[in-house]
């Protein structure tokens, strides 16, 4: 019986240190660096989205949803809906 658990705490242990490999190669690898690329692209875009021409960045959860679907800075929607900033 504890053959077959010191068996299984082996293999377990060699799963875990070929998926630290794995890891550890996606970050020297042209894969690797195409997901990190991918997710830096990500990153800067997201922030491009969030960052007002007029008024700088915002938070996310500020920003005003526009029938058409874009997000607006809520100082400009303000300015568009009323035409005044308070």
């Amino acid at each position: 019986m504890t053959v077959i658990i010191i068996e299984s705490v082996l293999f377990i242990a060699l799963l875990a240190v070929v998926g630290a490999f794995v890891a550890s190669a996606l970050g020297i690898t042209p894969w690797g660096r195409r997901l990190r690329q991918t997710a830096n692209r990500k990153r800067i875009d997201k922030q491009a989205e969030l960052t007002c021409p007029i008024h700088g960045l915002q938070h996310e959860d500020d920003l005003v949803r526009l029938p058409t679907g874009e997000p607006l800075c809520p100082k400009c929607y303000q300015e568009a809906v009323h035409g005044h900033i308070s």
